[in-house]
């Protein structure tokens, strides 16, 4: 398997592994602070596992070599994380997951900025293709969403494409502990406000799967990020609004309409093309 397959490999799936993150997030009905610490409680012990499991007795040394660029690249993308929960508790999941499929557009824009990383032409018009999937699938859902919630959706979407710009910079440097201080970060900042931490047995079941879940899918994407451009890595995002979309028509019988249909054709179909397409030209 070539790097490049390799690292597409890792995106899809953790993409796919992330999708169900936002209706986690509704089925545990608490509050914002009380979600976030223990989701960022959770992550850590997740990412704690992977690394004692891939690194063993050296995971110690794997978080020492992140330096001041690990620890940024947490602290950005733990605020993504707050915002992220923020954005979902305040307006509607379609409106959340729509701003936040602009990820592969924020990439490029902020890999170009900070790498001086160009994408192909071709790469844009699959960007294009997917903006307007994704328009699609989100056409029909209900208008009239909380202006702060989409405003918490960029700002996570910002950190994201920033966090996995600097991981692309950092290529040569396993940044999965990096997603530990992501973790910290996002259960201290819960810390400081909430008012108790006690939730039903049933919250605590969806917080415990959502903190397993997110530790375990962003360290894929983290690892992709190390095999392929940020912009790459940014291109599967969107596919988390498609996925997203089904698991609520599969878990609480939320039918997607014919637009989320069509849309998500269109997402899928772009991004097979794209990653075959990239995988071809990196052989060559």
């Amino acid at each position: 398997m070539s790097n490049h397959l390799k690292g597409i490999s890792m995106a899809f799936l953790g993409v796919f592994i992330l999708s169900p993150d936002a209706l986690l997030i509704r089925l545990a009905e608490a509050d914002s602070w009380p979600i976030l610490f223990w989701r960022g409680v959770f992550y850590a012990l997740g990412i704690i596992i992977i690394l004692l499991i891939t690194h063993q007795s050296k995971a110690l040394n794997e978080v020492k070599k992140i330096g001041k660029d690990g620890v940024l690249i947490g602290i950005l993308t733990g605020l993504g994380s707050v915002t992220f929960v923020f954005s979902v508790q305040l307006t509607s999941i379609a409106s959340a997951l729509i701003i936040i499929s602009i990820m592969p557009i924020m990439t490029a824009i902020i890999s170009w900025v900070l790498l001086k990383e160009r994408s192909g032409i071709f790469t844009w018009f699959a960007m294009f293709l997917v903006v307007i999937g994704i328009y699609i699938v989100m056409d029909g859902e209900p208008k009239g969403s909380s202006l702060f919630g989409n405003l918490f959706a960029l700002a996570s979407v910002t950190f994201g494409a920033t966090g996995f710009t600097l991981i692309r910079k950092n290529k040569n440097i396993n940044m999965i502990p990096a997603m530990g201080v992501n973790a910290i970060v996002s259960a201290l900042i819960a810390a400081i406000f909430v008012e108790s931490i006690r939730l039903p047995f049933d919250s605590m079941m969806y917080i415990f799967a959502m903190g397993l879940m997110v530790s375990l899918s962003f360290s894929l994407l983290t690892s992709a990020g190390r095999y392929i451009p940020a912009t790459e890595v940014g291109m599967f995002m969107p596919l988390g609004a498609v996925f997203g979309t089904l698991a609520g028509w599969l878990i609480i019988d939320e039918q997607p309409s014919s637009g989320a249909l069509v849309g998500g054709f269109i997402v899928l179909i772009t991004m097979f093309i794209h990653s075959w397409h990239g995988n071809r030209v990196a052989k060559d």
